[in-house]
């Protein structure tokens, strides 16, 4: 066996280094026999045991394919800690880039950031194969099991720009439920092109299908035949409108010199701090508002006339402490805003799949942060807390 000199071996690692693959070579052979020296000391302590030739396996190190011989053993207890060590980087590998895509990266910036990190451009379809993982991942938990009772389920709206054979806006609704210990989750998520009782019930029912036994009320905005379906899958729930969506539509159709007053007067209509109101009083209140301005503006002179614009005071029935949180769909538009502050950076998805998917990953992020502080308010309502 010949025996070469340090300066002999530093030599001959520079020629092969010269080589485009030199680099690799020298990892793959400096792997290879580290896992032929760690065999050979395991079997030296295991003399029942003895090697059982090679397999081969693939890998990526330093940004390139290389290639390993697994040596064997023939009672197959033998697990080189080098694979260990290989696994860990692409677990490193696989979660930076779910982060990345997390973040409104697309699979072609994260590719060139894997090549600035670890020397070697990645493909989108290598990227693509990394993050089908992360759409698995994020499908489970779009599907997990649900709690069976809920005090509070906010329903709200975000669009975004989804490639199909062209480019157009399309409506995810976002479900965030209030648990009964007074933490936050999202329970739903869910791609409906267009409004129907049909496409509402079938949202209504997937949840039920989860687990969902009671929600003590849902807060959404007008949405096209909800408060037709709600009745129908929750037949216990109540249903409160956002006010604040209605205060914004009457606004946006008066004349600016009227704009401070009916904005004081919609204040009145919808006070929050009244102990004895109801929804009764509340609509009452209404249609004096709407008897003093039916002749400037038509849309508000109608309002009375709709009995479904009562669904506007439901909160009325419950504690002035958390009235607050339960007209409005406000506290599910903070959720909104992280959403489009990832989809900021991407002018579109290519496809619903993947905007579901990273819609997901944000809201488990939101869920792991303020999401799991309790919001103690709700615990003031005993009506509410009974009901589930």
């Amino acid at each position: 066996m010949i025996e070469l000199t340090k300066v002999q071996l530093q030599s001959s690692l520079n020629k092969l280094l010269e080589h485009e693959r030199g680099l690799t070579t020298v990892l793959e052979m400096t792997l290879n026999s580290l896992m032929y020296s760690e065999r050979k000391n395991y079997l030296e302590n295991c003399e029942l045991n003895k090697g059982n030739g090679y397999r081969k396996a693939f890998a990526v190190g330093m940004g390139k394919q290389i290639e390993l011989r697994i040596p064997r053993d023939r009672l197959g207890m033998f697990q080189p800690m080098v694979l260990a060590l290989i696994r860990d980087q692409k677990q490193q590998l696989e979660d930076l880039s779910f982060e990345l895509y997390g973040n409104g990266l697309t699979t072609s910036q994260i590719g060139s950031l894997m090549g600035k990190i670890y020397g070697k451009y990645y493909s989108k379809s290598a990227i693509s194969n990394i993050t089908a993982t992360f759409y698995e991942q994020m499908q489970q938990w779009r599907e997990r099991p649900l709690d069976s009772n809920y005090l509070a389920v906010y329903i709200d709206a975000i669009h975004l720009k989804i490639r199909r054979e062209t480019v157009s806006s399309e409506a995810f609704y976002i479900l965030l439920g209030v648990k009964e210990d007074y933490t936050r989750e999202v329970l739903g998520i869910i791609n409906i092109p267009c409004e129907s009782a049909s496409g509402w019930s079938d949202v209504l029912k997937s949840i039920k299908q989860r687990g969902v036994e009671k929600i003590g009320i849902i807060i959404s905005d007008n949405l096209t035949a909800l408060d037709t379906v709600i009745p129908l899958v929750f037949k216990n729930s109540a249903h409160q409108k956002c006010v604040v969506h209605l205060k914004r539509n009457i606004l946006n159709k008066v004349a600016s010199k009227h704009k401070t007053e009916i904005a004081t007067d919609l204040e009145e209509v919808f006070n929050l701090n009244l102990m004895n109101d109801t929804v009764t009083k509340a609509f009452d209140r209404l249609d004096s508002f709407a008897q003093k301005w039916r002749k400037n503006y038509k849309h508000i002179g109608n309002l009375p006339f709709n009995p479904m614009n009562e669904l506007y005071f439901t909160y009325t029935n419950y504690h002035p402490q958390i009235r607050r949180m339960i007209y409005t769909t406000n506290w599910i538009e903070r959720l909104n805003k992280e959403f489009k502050r990832t989809f900021k950076i991407r002018n579109s998805m290519p496809n619903f799949e993947a905007a579901l998917t990273l819609l997901s990953k944000v809201a488990m992020d939101k869920e792991e942060g303020y999401f799991g502080y309790p919001i103690y308010n709700f615990k003031f309502d005993e009506k509410l807390n009974k009901l589930v």
